[in-house]
Order: C-alpha cells, then structure tokens, then sequence
C-alpha cells in the first residue's frame, strides 16, 4: 500500500527546507543586488557623461579634419597661376592681420602675394580672402585660405636636414619658388573645453600645402598623333539648318578643331568639333578639317560639302495623248542633290516614269476622254522631296475616210460633198490646201463651188478635233477640160529620182488655149529648176519628198495645173 509523503514528513519533525538548484533567488538577495547595481551606476554616471562630451569633442574635431581637407583639395585643383587671381592686395593684408596665433606661425614664414586689378577685391576668389562657413551636421565651421610665396634650398649634402625642410619668406638666389597654401579651419565649442586645437572653446585646426610655382611636366608617353575621322560628303539645303560633329581618336585631350572651306553661313566650334548653321550660298564646296591634340599633334581630313535649293518641280501641264502614239514626256525638276530617285501614280496604261531620270515614256493603250489626275514625286540624295500634279487624258486617234480619186469638169461641174472622220475628241475643224480652182472647204469638212483650170491637183485635208489631234488625207482631183481649153499632157504621174545623180531633162507638155506657153514651177526639190519653155533639169540635192505643182499660162492668160509627188531617194 503507498506511503502518504507528506505525512512521512510531518512524522520526522520540524525541519528546514532545503532549496532546490533550478529555484530563484531570494528577496533577500534580489534586494542586496539591486542596491550593489545603484551605488555602481551612481559612481559611473560621472565618467560616462565626460565619455560621451570627449566622443563629441572629437567626432566634432574629426568633421574640422575633412573641412581642412577639403580645402587643402580645392586649393590643389588650381592650376599654380591661378591660386592668386582675384585676390586684392589690400584684402589680403587685412586677411593676414586678422589671422589667428596658430596661423600667423606659418604666416611668418612666407611673403605675401597678390593678383587682382582692385586691391580690395577677394571675396569672389577662386581662394577668397573672406570666410567661408561649412555646415557639418549642426556643427558650423570657417574655412580661411592664406596664399603667400616661400623660398625653399635644393637638395645639398652641405645642408642640414632642418635648413633643407625649411620654405622661407626671403627671396635667395638658387632657391626653389612655391606657393604655399595655409588652410585654417575654425568652431566654436564650449568655453570649459582647453584641450587639443580648442583654447578656451576656440578652436582651430591648421594645414598647409606647398605648390609649385613652374609649369607642370609633359612626359611624352609616343602616344600616336589624333586622327580625325572622315566625315564623309556632306549635303545641305539652303535656309535649312544643318550640323556635323567632327571626330577624332587618339592623341592627348583636349583636342582643338580648325576648318577652311566651309559653306557660307556654317561655323566650327574650335573646343567642340561642331559644325552648325544655315547655308546661304548653293555650289559645292572642298572642306578640309584639322585636329589638334594637346601635343600640337595634328591630322586632317578632307571632304566635299554640296549645298543646294530644295528641290522642286515644274507642272508639265495637262496632257492629251493618243491610243497607239509614243510618248515622252520629261518632268523638269530644279534644286535638290543628285542622284534622283522618281515615282508617278495616275499614269494612264501603258505608260511608265524612269526612276532615274523622270522622263515618262510608253505607248497609251486604252481610251479615256477625261482628265485624270497624275501625280509625280521626286526624291533627292539627301532624302528631300517634291511632288507635283497635273492632269492626262488618252483620247483615239482622229480617223479620216479617204473618198479616192475625184474628177470634176472644167466650169460645170459643181461639187458638194463631205469626208467622214471618226475619233478624237468632236468637234473637228477642217482645212484644205492645194484644192482645184474654184472650191472650197468649210471648217466643217464640206467641199463646195465648181472646179476650173484643169488637169491635176493634189489636195491635202486636214481634220483636227477640239483637243489638237490631227487626221490628214491625200485626195488626187482630176479637172478634166471642155474641148479646147488649155491643160497639161504631161507629166501627170508620180515621180522618183536618185539624190545627187543628174536628171534626164524632160519637158512639161500642154494642149489647148492659145499659142505662146509659158511654165512655172513651185516645190520642186532642191537642184531642180523648170524654164519657161517647160524644160525640166538639174541634179537633185536633198532626200526627201514633195508635192510639185507645175502651171501652164497661155497668151490669152488661161492656167492648167499639174501635181504629183516627186521623191528623191
């Protein structure tokens, strides 16, 4: 049977109980250690107060450092000889009388220098003569630079160490000349603090810099010269505004540009390379481009700079073509930079443009009697373009019905007819040359009167439509003549002859009327002459062909006429 514990325990008597290993402390003991931790804290209060002032003193102390510093590198940005621009002597006087006891340490072992028009000018120098406050956090400080001269001995074993390391204010011949740049920087903390570079919470912090007053040395590394990329050939437009960024590679930077040749109205930016403006002059121009590096190393580089007009085109006017009829037509352009590229849209079938030169060509295939609009563009080298519109239509040709052959009699016959035309564009008109004696031939194609003078006339008729199309017939009319009324026998056909070949003579015959002829002769070819007798004779000159008209006169004044083709082959 189990054992109660607890009354085992009470069996054994009063007794202390033991503390097991896992339980806390006592109140006791918590109590004795918190009073131990106050009395600690309470004697370290003091020193961690102190520990946190000096961790600011120097943190504040550490910021004067880079503040100094960064005056130190503005000064060594400069070039030597501009360290003292802009600072007036007498502003820097004042500076110097003003400057703190630490300063004036260094102040003494240099010769004051200036460089400015106006002796009082130097707030607006490169190293001021002024204060300058730099904020770091909540930390105000002044920045002061003091550039004076200071004269330092070469290197010599007769010298001391000390004597060597030592740049002066006395000017001595063999000495080596240098700036020296005193920075000082200055805060303010706490009047208790006298430690470090603070007296009384006045504190500044000093560094200098020696600067060498001669030019800095140029090693010559046999870098290659600068070679300056060709730019290639130019285009421009005058009254547009254009631009061109020279390059080069290679050499010493900075490099320098110069130009000759350039357009009239374009310039170069020396520093830059850069070639900008409007061109105001059309022609070509030969440039030639020069680089320089900072060696005074050169190359050069030529091109070609062509400034023209826009281009532009000239309307070739409404045009009328025939189905059946070649064409060429050129589109005039003006302006613009070779080569030329061209395209037409509208051009009715059968028709193409050149895309190089412009010209439109072809043979028209089908009818349209209205005007449609055609549309040509041109584009230049340099990508500018120019349309121009206009109109075109295709009309057939104008067709005239040759009759044939017709035959009136001398002063009886009365003629009244009409010749068939087709085509083109009505209405026509018509006109008539070398008709026989006595007719006619209105504008409307009607042949009218009655015919006289025989024998043989060759009639040329021309219809033309109301767009200028042309159709043209040849009529042999034949007068026939009363009984003995003069006419021509012969020659009454065609003829053909050889060019430059001596003609058999032959004579021009006629019967009726009265005695006593005399013959006249008009187109005859050239080398060809007729006498008055009617004797026909030379050497033909010319190829070509030509309708004769040879005319009879009798005593009494009566005519007869022959025509006929003569062709000299």
């Amino acid at each position: 049977m189990p054992t109660d514990r607890a009354t085992v325990a009470l069996s054994r008597g009063p007794r202390r109980a033991r503390r097991d290993d896992d339980a806390g402390f006592t109140l006791i003991e918590m109590v004795v250690a918190l009073a131990v931790i106050g009395t600690v804290m309470t004697a370290m209060a003091p020193f961690l107060a102190q520990s946190m002032i000096v961790v600011r003193e120097q943190r504040i102390e550490q910021a004067a450092v880079e503040v100094t510093n960064d005056a130190l590198e503005r000064a060594r940005a400069l070039k030597p000889s501009s360290l003292l621009v802009g600072r007036g002597a007498n502003a820097a006087q004042a500076q110097w009388a003003a400057a703190p006891a630490p300063v004036k340490t260094y102040l003494a072992l240099m010769k004051l220098d200036s460089n400015a028009a106006d002796p009082d000018a130097g707030a607006t120098a490169a190293l001021p003569t002024t204060p300058r406050t730099v904020t770091v956090g909540a930390q105000k400080y002044t920045q002061q630079w003091y550039v004076g001269r200071c004269w330092q001995p070469k290197v010599d074993p007769t010298l001391t160490t000390a004597t060597i390391a030592t740049c002066g204010a006395t000017e001595t011949t063999g000495y080596v000349p240098f700036f020296r740049v005193v920075v000082a920087v200055s805060w303010s903390v706490p009047s208790s603090i006298n430690r470090g570079p603070c007296v009384q919470g006045a504190c500044v912090y000093v560094a200098t810099t020696l600067v060498s007053t001669g030019t800095d040395l140029v090693f010559d590394t046999k870098r290659p010269a600068p070679t300056a990329t060709p730019p290639g050939n130019q285009l421009a437009y005058l009254g547009l505004s254009t631009s061109l960024q020279l390059a080069a590679t290679g050499g010493w930077l900075p490099r320098t540009w110069t130009a000759t040749g350039l357009p009239p109205g374009l310039t170069l930016t020396a520093s830059t390379g850069a070639i900008a403006g409007t061109p105001t002059t059309a022609g070509s121009y030969p440039v030639t481009i020069l680089v320089t590096d900072r060696d005074n190393k050169t190359d050069d580089a030529t091109f070609t700079w062509a400034v023209a007009a826009l281009p532009a085109l000239t309307s070739a006017g409404d045009q009328t073509s025939r189905v059946g009829t070649a064409v060429s037509l050129p589109v005039a352009v003006t302006g613009g930079h070779q080569p030329m590229s061209w395209v037409a849209t509208g051009l009715p079938a059968g028709l193409t443009v050149n895309a190089t030169t412009g010209v439109i060509t072809g043979t028209p295939t089908t009818e349209a009697k209205t005007m449609k609009p055609v549309t040509v563009t041109v584009t230049d080298a340099g990508t500018k373009t120019a349309s121009v519109t206009f109109n075109w239509r295709v009309l057939t040709p104008v067709s005239v019905v040759n009759p044939g052959t017709q035959t009136f009699s001398s002063g009886s016959s009365s003629a009244n007819f009409s010749v068939p035309v087709s085509g083109g564009l009505p209405p026509y008109t018509w006109q008539a040359t070398d008709l026989p004696d006595g007719l006619t031939m209105s504008t409307s194609g009607v042949v009218s009167g009655t015919a006289v003078n025989p024998t043989r006339y060759v009639v040329t008729a021309v219809a033309t439509d109301s767009a200028g199309g042309t159709g043209t017939i040849v009529v042999v009319c034949n007068v026939t003549p009363r009984t003995a009324e003069l006419t021509v026998t012969s020659p009454l056909a065609d003829r053909s002859s050889p060019v430059n070949v001596a003609l058999t003579s032959f004579s021009a015959a006629a019967a009726g009327g009265a005695a006593s002829r005399t013959w006249t002769g008009t187109n005859l070819p050239p080398g060809i002459t007729i006498s008055a007798a009617g004797l026909i004779s030379g050497k033909p000159t010319a190829k070509g062909s030509s309708v004769v008209r040879l005319t009879v006169k009798d005593a009494t004044g009566k005519l007869a006429h022959s025509m006929f083709v003569w062709t000299v082959t």
